[in-house]
């Protein structure tokens, strides 16, 4: 790979900037796009696109992929990117990237990619691309999300919301929410408090052995 890409100072502004894994994505992301329409795999990539996925970013940026997950949809969220799933892998898409990577005229009143968005999208959650995860023709909105997770944590709905993704037949589901809630109550029938009652039930076990090996009964002389 050569050349450079644009990147101006006002980056100092953005919000996730601080978010030490949040920039160290989306830089890698802004790296790795493509600067020009290209084939790959029989599709057609677009200005700004990088075929990829979550393993493959753990590995290229040293991240974990519960931190490449969570990145991922804190820059979905403000629409740094969008994220669709496809046979050959996840295809992000960088909002604007040809907009403010390829032009030759300076830019002066106009922010590059990142902070752009900061200033456009202050009602980002109002907008059409509220979307907590994608893939394929299913999307889960950040209203559902926050409906799953009265009952289930974060890891558990990411959990499932894998297995979904990875699920070949999942082309005949129309619901995402419909469907994770139904797979989530199978998987995580006690929902946040499986682990929990896990840990429970494991100390009830011990107190039980401990309390039969202390039992005085079980030494009394039976004359």
């Amino acid at each position: 790979m050569s050349g450079w890409i644009k990147l101006h100072r006002q980056i100092l502004e953005w919000e996730w900037y601080s978010d030490n894994n949040c920039f160290r994505l989306f830089l890698h992301l802004l790296l790795k796009a493509n600067h020009k329409e290209r084939r790959f795999k029989g599709m057609e990539l677009e200005i700004g696109t990088i075929v990829t996925s979550r393993d493959l970013l753990a590995r290229e940026t040293g991240l974990t992929g519960q931190q490449i997950r969570t990145a991922l949809n804190k820059i979905i969220l403000t629409n740094e990117i969008t994220s669709v799933s496809s046979p050959q892998g996840t295809i992000i898409q960088i909002v604007n990237y040809e907009k403010y990577q390829i032009a030759t005229n300076e830019i002066t009143n106009e922010q590059p990619t990142s902070n752009q968005r900061i200033t456009t999208n202050n009602n980002v959650k109002n907008n059409k691309e509220n979307t907590y995860r994608r893939f394929a023709h299913l999307s889960l909105s950040f209203q559902e999300y926050d409906k799953l997770a009265q009952t289930w944590n974060e890891d558990q709905i990411n959990t499932t919301l894998d297995e979904i993704e990875n699920y070949k037949k999942n082309n005949q589901y129309k619901s995402l929410f419909l469907t994770a809630k139904k797979w989530l109550g199978k998987n995580f029938p006690n929902g946040k408090q499986t682990e929990l009652s896990l840990d429970l039930q494991f100390t009830r076990n011990i107190l039980a052995q401990l309390n039969e090996k202390d039992d005085p009964n079980k030494y009394r002389n039976n004359d």
